[in-house]
Parts: C-alpha cells; sequence; structure tokens
C-alpha cells in the first residue's frame, strides 16, 4: 500500500468540506432564491443543464428533481453534445445552466455563448465569479469559493430546482428536502470521522480488483456516474461503468459470476426494491460486491439527498482503493499533461 500524507492530497476535501457547506448554505441559498424567483416571473418553463464529468452528474441530479415534482421541462447535455446538436426549442423561455469549477472548460463556455446568443436565460455555477468566462458572460452567476466541488455544485443545483418549484408547483415533499438540508454538516462531519477506517478496510480486502461495475437507480445515478465513472477511471485508474439498477436485468446480469466486482449504492427512494434486486442476483451468482446503503448513512435525512451524504463515505474508499493499489490520486498520465 502506497503511503501518503492525506493533507497534502488535492483529491481529498474532507478537511475543509464542513465549513464550506455551511457557508454555502447560509449565503447561497438566499441568493438562489431570488434567481428562482426572476425565473418563476419571467415563465421560464424549461431548462437545459450542460457540463463534463462531475458536473454533468449534478446536472442529472438536478433534472431528477425537476422531473420528479414539477411540470418543468428539463434535459442535460455535455457541453459538445449540446454545442454539435443544440435542441431547436432553446430560445428566450429557456433557462441554460452551465456547470465547471474552473469557469474555463472549452465545450461549456461555448455552450453559455450559443445559449445567449439565443437570447436565453443563462445561470453559471462556478468556483470564483471574476476571471473566468462563466462568471463574466452569464447572466447570473452561483459562485461557492471551495474546495468541495462535488457537495458544492450538488446544493447549488438542488437549491436552485426546489425554490424554482417551490415558486411554481409548491410541495410538502420539497418543503421536508429543503427543511432537511441545513442539517447536511452534521450528517458530514459524522461520516469524515467516522468512516475512515471502514473505508481503509473493504478498500484492501479488494485491493485485487482492476475496478468496478457501479449499480444504482434513483437520486444515487447521478453519485454513481460521479464515483463509478469519473473518480474510478480519472483518479484511481481503476475501469469503471455505471449500470442503472432497471437494466441490470436487460443485459448486464449476463457477466455476473465469480471474480466480477460491483459496487451497490442502495437507496431508501421507491427504487430501492430494483437496486436490492439486482444485488440479489449477484449474491447468488456469486459475484464479488460491497454495498453503500444510505439506510445506514441518512443520519435520517430525506430519500433525495443520498447523493450529498453518500459522498464521503465513497470518497473515503475511492482514495483508499488507490493507494491500496499503490496509486495516487491526484497523479495523471494524460489530463493536463498532454494535448487532447
Amino acid at each position: 500500500m502506497l503511503h501518503l500524507d492525506k493533507t497534502k492530497v488535492d483529491f481529498l476535501v474532507t478537511s475543509s468540506m464542513i465549513p464550506e457547506v455551511e457557508t454555502f448554505i447560509r449565503e447561497g441559498q438566499p441568493k438562489i432564491a431570488g434567481i428562482a424567483q426572476k425565473l418563476a416571473q419571467q415563465k421560464i418553463g424549461r431548462v437545459y443543464f450542460v457540463g463534463c464529468g462531475s458536473s454533468k452528474a449534478v446536472g442529472g441530479a438536478a433534472k431528477y428533481l425537476i422531473d420528479k415534482y414539477s411540470m418543468l421541462v428539463s434535459n442535460v447535455y455535455t457541453g459538445w453534445e449540446f454545442v454539435d446538436h443544440t435542441p431547436r426549442a432553446l430560445d428566450a423561455s429557456t433557462a441554460v445552466v452551465v456547470i465547471s469549477h474552473s469557469g474555463t472548460t472549452e465545450e461549456v463556455v461555448q455552450s453559455l455563448r450559443k445559449a445567449n446568443q439565443a437570447g436565453a436565460v443563462t445561470i453559471s455555477v462556478v468556483n470564483k465569479k471574476e476571471g473566468n468566462p462563466l462568471g463574466d458572460e452569464a447572466q447570473f452567476v452561483i459562485d461557492y469559493n471551495a474546495h468541495a466541488m462535488w457537495e458544492c455544485h450538488l446544493l447549488a443545483l438542488y437549491f436552485l430546482a426546489l425554490q424554482w418549484i417551490r415558486e411554481v408547483q409548491p410541495s410538502e415533499e420539497v418543503e421536508r428536502i429543503l427543511a432537511d438540508i441545513p442539517k447536511l454538516p452534521g450528517v458530514l462531519a459524522g461520516h469524515i470521522d467516522s468512516f475512515e477506517a471502514k473505508a481503509l478496510k473493504l478498500a484492501e480486502s479488494v485491493s485485487s480488483w482492476k475496478g468496478f461495475y457501479t449499480v444504482a437507480a434513483g437520486p444515487l445515478v447521478s453519485l454513481a456516474y460521479k464515483e463509478g465513472v469519473i473518480t474510478n477511471m480519472e483518479f484511481m485508474w481503476g475501469h469503471g461503468a455505471v449500470i442503472e439498477s432497471g437494466e441490470f436485468r436487460h443485459g448486464p446480469l449476463e457477466i455476473v459470476e465469480p471474480g466480477v466486482p460491483f459496487v451497490f449504492l442502495v437507496g431508501t427512494d421507491a427504487s430501492r426494491h430494483i437496486t436490492e434486486r439486482a444485488l440479489r442476483f449477484v449474491q447468488k451468482y456469486k459475484g464479488e460486491h460491497i454495498v453503500f446503503d444510505y439506510q445506514e448513512l441518512s443520519g435520517g435525512l430525506h430519500p433525495d439527498l443520498a447523493p450529498m451524504v453518500m459522498f464521503v463515505p465513497l470518497e473515503w474508499f475511492s482514495y483508499y482503493f488507490a493507494v491500496a493499489r499503490d496509486h495516487n490520486p491526484d497523479d495523471r498520465r494524460y489530463y493536463g499533461v498532454v494535448e487532447y
């Protein structure tokens, strides 16, 4: 196992996460509520989320909320997909939310400019408000000034989606989610303190894995993509793919056999049954597997907050999965090193 000084590993954001999340909840929510109010006043009825990597994944989380709790129309695009296959419906009745930590991602910048040219309402989610195209060129800017990118991206889009729904189609369920968000820092802090040792033990037990298939449904699909593909491939140099639980029967089940590795993210939402069904199949036919169960990790928070809460246990596991295989998750061979 590789021995690293965790305080010098950029991959880990656990040390600064709690104050950053607390600050963004306190200062970001009122600002985002104002943006949502303006979207409702302008009768915007359609929204496109544009991002790459984990930024695309958080767009999927926002789409999940909007589709589940409102009649608003939403979709998610990679940057190049939006640029090369721009939706015909893009116009002044559309909001386009572009997401990039740096604010300089090439195809996301081009998407923003295309949306501005079409007269859409543009909103950027970016770390710094100044010194980058997303901060300089969007009509509304949601800046979070933090290292805990995943949590702040999710909070920004959850607040935007839920506050917008609150304006146009109020519901008790949306109010319950919003009421639970201020409790999030306490639950995250508990996992930062308590899950590290368990993650180390889990990672050591599967250090022979070359990667894994991540299985999830409902609100956890976004986190499955972030951890099972982006983190697995970029940071751990593992082979990875995401399987939606409802699709497990339709093809993926044929690869189940001893030695084939799976990571299951099991939620407490309505789709729990179908993820459990896939898990039982893997157990029956001796596939190797690890389970992260929101029922054990939720701290009593709403089922739809699972992508935020379960990030910390998965981040600990990802870190130790890398170092157990003698890999520093900060190392890169290609990304930002060679021309692409």
